[in-house]
This record gives structure tokens, sequence and C-alpha cells, in this order.
């Protein structure tokens, strides 16, 4: 009886304890409400901001609970649970100079040690260890430095250790902080336009922080005006709001650079912002005040390409996988619909769009530099997903609207020079590329570097040849070259890549294919009747008009005016004028006329 009584009273003690765990672990317990507020409370009465701290079984790992058979294999592993922590910190913070309180519940049937406020602000790599201070047996207390809250924002989780040595910690918990006007300007640490946006300037820009105001005020005078690529109508259009994560063309002609400075707004929380984009090119930009990196799958996204450099000069370039606070980037997407996720704090082992290459082929970055214009966007190259023909690693040249200076590459090897970037199958290693170098006005001499991503193979050579004044460059890899002369036509170059046999004698048969000079055959037959064929050559890529006349030096047709590449063509005359009407027999004159270059001859017409 005694025994039996002993056993029924242990049984009864063990009940009884882990009834008190499940009591002090929150399960099936409400416990009290936590402020998020300025202002001190007692311990006995909480108001909840955020969250409640209330918690069942299943609501968590580190709060579930594993039944083994047996009550006394179960009451040992109840004494072996880490803490359950909850962090409780104001939903918006607003910025008013006093420290903001954050609060946690720690319960453990071990009892707490410590607790701690990991405090992380955005940007930074390291947290801030803050020690928390314990108003009760689980409701612990500390303040954050107004200081620490910034534009750039923070977050935060809670950790804490039982006398057992046993660490629980909180999930991260991250508020949005509201700004004051004028605090988000240019000027901050990061920003890529620190000094502001120089005259005469196009920029694109976006704004680091959701604005209370998004309106964009039109000006007053014709001193500046923001554009915004219209994707659905494929053209630039002037906006009426800033919206977050876009991005915006910015000019002026005021003197002096214009900085930005916002009206009061929200610092986003530091969670992955995701943007989605549309088909084609699209203008993004950070909502966040600080460098991030972005993710994005290399197969459905482009890189990001930055307009400008540090210079001040015009132009595109390739940029890595990251953003900076005020910066505006294009990126390309031939889906439907694919997004970017941007990562207020990085993430190890982020793969790069522009390193993508290595270990399935290799790319070669081509730069264009002049005193005023940088175009840093063409890619050539191969990998080993890539089609010889046009495929999703095939980018269109950037939409810019500014045309400084722009170096644009033929898929086809013909007139259409419209691609930023030729990625073609390791299948094959030999072959050659067809470049186009334009400008808008005369850049002055134009300095090229080639830069090779990715383990280009030892017995590839590489070398480029200008076809205008038939000079070949060996090794560009590491030989820059230079062009002095005038590119508003368009400029051509052959870039050819493959075995060393193959790379000289394909620059070879290109200059046996290049003719000498501008030149208009005599037509044949002649004197025709009723259609006549002309022969022309041009040694370089020209802007060409050919027109026929007539004897008093009157217009009769235009039969071609178009930009074309070197080499030899024909075009054809039926003896009709551009009205479609038949001509009367005579003696007529075809010209073919190119920038300087003249060419006539005399036909006859017979009937």
């Amino acid at each position: 009886m005694y025994k039996n009584m002993k056993i029924m009273s242990e049984l009864a003690l063990v009940v009884f304890l882990v009834f008190q765990l499940l009591i002090a672990q929150n399960y099936n317990v409400n416990t009290p409400q936590i402020t998020g507020g300025q202002q001190s409370s007692s311990s006995d009465n909480y108001n909840l901001s955020s969250n409640t701290a209330t918690q069942s079984a299943d609501a968590s790992s580190s709060g579930s609970l594993s039944f083994s058979p047996g009550i006394m294999g179960v009451t040992k592993g109840l004494y072996a649970l880490p803490p359950v922590v909850s962090v409780f910190i104001a939903d918006t913070i607003y910025r008013d100079g006093m420290p903001i309180r954050a609060q946690g519940i720690l319960t453990d049937l071990n009892g707490i040690a410590s607790a701690d406020l990991h405090l992380q602000l955005g940007g930074s790599q390291e947290p801030i260890i803050i020690p928390m201070t314990a108003l009760n047996d689980s409701i612990y207390e500390v303040s954050i430095a107004d200081s620490l809250v910034t534009i750039k924002n923070f977050r935060a989780f809670i950790r804490g250790d039982d006398n057992m040595a046993y660490t629980g910690e909180s999930d991260w918990l991250t508020p949005s902080v509201k700004y004051g006007e004028n605090e988000l300007t240019t000027m901050i640490d990061n920003s890529i336009y620190p000094a502001g946006i120089p005259s005469e300037r196009w920029r694109m820009l976006s704004f680091p922080g959701r604005q209370d105001n998004p309106s964009i005020a039109k000006p007053k005078q014709e001193g500046h005006v923001f554009y915004v690529w219209d994707l659905d109508d494929s053209t630039w259009v002037v906006p009426d709001s800033i919206y977050t994560g876009q991005a915006y063309w910015f000019k002026h002609i005021y003197e002096n650079p214009v900085p930005f400075s916002s009206d009061s707004g929200m610092a986003i929380p530091l969670d992955p912002y995701i943007i989605e984009l549309k088909t084609g090119w699209n203008m993004v930009g950070s909502p966040f005040a600080f460098p991030v990196e972005v993710s994005a799958d290399p197969n459905e996204v482009s890189a990001l390409y930055f307009f400008g450099d540090s210079t001040n000069r015009d132009g595109w370039s390739l940029q890595e996988y990251r953003m900076d606070p005020w910066a505006g980037y294009a990126v390309y997407t031939e889906l439907d619909s694919a997004t970017i996720e941007l990562l207020p704090f990085p993430i190890q082992d982020q793969e790069n769009s522009t390193n993508r290459i290595a270990g399935e082929g290799w790319t070669i970055a081509l730069s264009a530099e002049s005193e005023r214009y940088i175009d840093k966007s063409m890619l050539i190259g191969r990998h080993r997903n890539a089609k010889d023909v046009k495929d999703g690693m095939d980018i269109p040249l950037l939409p810019s609207v500014s045309k400084g200076l722009s170096v644009a590459l033929s898929l086809d090897n013909d007139a259409r020079f419209n691609y930023s970037s030729d990625i073609r199958s390791t299948d094959e290693q030999n072959g050659v590329w067809s470049l186009s170098v334009c400008s808008s006005s005369d850049p002055g001499p134009v300095e090229f570097s080639a830069v090779a991503n990715g383990l280009i193979p030892p017995e590839i050579s590489v070398a480029v040849l200008d076809i205008q004044t038939r000079k070949i460059y060996q090794d560009v890899l590491v030989n820059p070259f230079t062009i002095d002369d005038r590119l508003k036509l368009g400029y051509e170059l052959k870039f050819v890549a493959g075995d060393p046999a193959y790379v000289e004698s394909m620059l070879l048969e290109i200059l046996s294919q290049i003719p000498s000079e501008f030149a208009l055959g005599q037509n044949y037959p002649n004197p025709f009747n009723p259609i006549t064929r002309l022969d022309y050559l041009l040694p370089r890529r020209s802007d060409v008009s050919i027109r026929v006349y007539n004897m008093l030096g009157q217009e009769i047709i235009t039969l071609l005016r178009q930009e074309q590449p070197y080499g030899k063509y024909s075009v054809s005359w039926n003896g009709l004028d551009k009205y479609g009407k038949q001509v009367a027999s005579g003696v007529y004159f075809t010209e073919l006329k190119s920038r300087n270059i003249r060419r006539v001859t005399k036909m006859l017409l017979l009937k």
C-alpha cells in the first residue's frame, strides 16, 4: 500500500511539473500584452502595439513539444528546451528625439539568465548588441537611441539564455521609420549623386524611400524635365508621380548641379523587396538608402545597366547585381513577367550575372570611351545554353535619351545594328561579330578596350579589323586601340575570335571583300527598255542615296536612301518617275551620294 501511494505521489508530482512547464512556456496561456511606445509602463499593465505574445504548441519549432513514450522522458526533455522568445517594436517609428523602446517576452522553466537585443542597421554587416533589463520573470526591455534610427532603418531580434546555457532567439522584426522633410537627400552616404546631377546631362535616378507626397512638380520654366520609359508604347513620357522601385530620367539646364531632397516619407522595412518586370527594358531603382545586392535568375533577366560614370560622361555601363541609393538602372527580360529581388542584407554565394559564364563559356566586354562619352554595355561570347540564332542571351540595344556614343551589334551581319549583346553556342569556337560605333556628334578620339569574363580557352585568339582604315588590331584583350575618326554615320569593326589559323584567314577574307573606294557602275543594259540595273560599291558603312535626274537637272525619282554597311550592291530602275508614271525616251543621270562623296553615270532610255 505504501509503495503504491509513493508511486502515485511521484506521478502526481510529474504531472504537476508538466503543467507548470506548459504554463511557463506559454502553451494555452495568454501572456501580457506589450507596448512599443516611448513611455515606461508597469509590469502589471501592458498594451499591445504590434503583436500578441500568445503561442500554441504547434506555432513554433522552438516551443513545440515532442512527446516520447513515458512521462519521465517527457519531463526530462522539457528541461532541455531553449527559451521561447518574442520581440515587440512599434510597426512605425516616429523620430522625435526620444529613445525607442523595445520589449520582449522570454519564458523558460530553467529561468532566464540574460537577454540581449541584436540591432542591425541598414547597410551594416554586424548587429549592435544591447543588454536588456528584466521588468519581471518574463518581460524584458531596452531603449534604442534615436541616433541609431535613420533613413537607413533597422531590424532587430532578441536572444535569450537560460540557466542551463540553452539559447533561444526571436524572429527578426523590422519596422518602418518615418523620416522628416529634407532628411532624405542625395548627399547621404553611398549616394550615386552626392553633389547633385550635373548640368546638361541626362541621368537616371530613383528615390530611396516611400514618399508622403509622390507628385512631381512641373517646372515653372523650361529648365528641367522628367521622363519615364513607357514599355507598352516603347516611348518616353513625362510622369506625374514618383513610384517606389521606379527609375526616372532627369535633365536640367541650370548652371550648378541639382541636388535632390524629398519631402517627409517612410524608410521601408528591411525585408527583401520585389520588383515586378514586364517584357522589354525596365527602368528600376532601389527603395533603400544604402547599397543592396540584387538577386535574379540570369536565364530570365539581364544584368543591370547604369547610365553615366564618376567623371560625368554620358553612356551605358554593364553593372554587377548591386543597386546604389538614388541611382536608376535598366534591366531586360523577354518574359511576360519576371522579378528581381533586392536584398537589404547580403546572401552568401550570390550568383552574379556578369560571372554566370564562368564554367559554362566565356564573354568579352568591350568598352568605348571618349572625353565626354562612354559605352560599356557591349557583350559578346559563348555559352553552353546559348544558340547561334537569337535567344534570351541576345540583349537588344538599350533605349537612351542621349545618343552620344553607342556600340551596337548585328546578329545577322546585316545593316540592322540593334543589339548590345550577342552570346552564341559553345558548339563552335570560331566566329565573327559585326560592330557599329556611332555618335550623334563628333566625340573625338575613342579608345577601345576589352575584358574577358570567364575562362577563355588558351587556343582562342582575338583580333579586331577596322573596316574604314583596313587596320588590324591583334590581342585586343591586352592591347587597347584608338579610333580617331568621325563616327556620326557609323563606324564598322569586325571582332574575330577563334583559333589563330582561323583568325588569320578570316581577317584576310574580310579584307578582300572590302571595296577600295566608292563607285557607281555603268547601268546595263544601256540603252535600256523597260528596266536597267546599276551596281555600286561602298568601302565603309555609309548613309547612301541614289537618285535619277533628267537633262534639266530635275529629280525624277529616288531609288535608294538608307544606311548600308560596306560591300557590293545593286539597284534597278524601271523607267517610272516618283508618281509611278512612265518617263519619256532620252538621256538620264544616276547620282550616288554619301557624305561628301558623289558619283554620276549617264543612261539612255529608248522606247
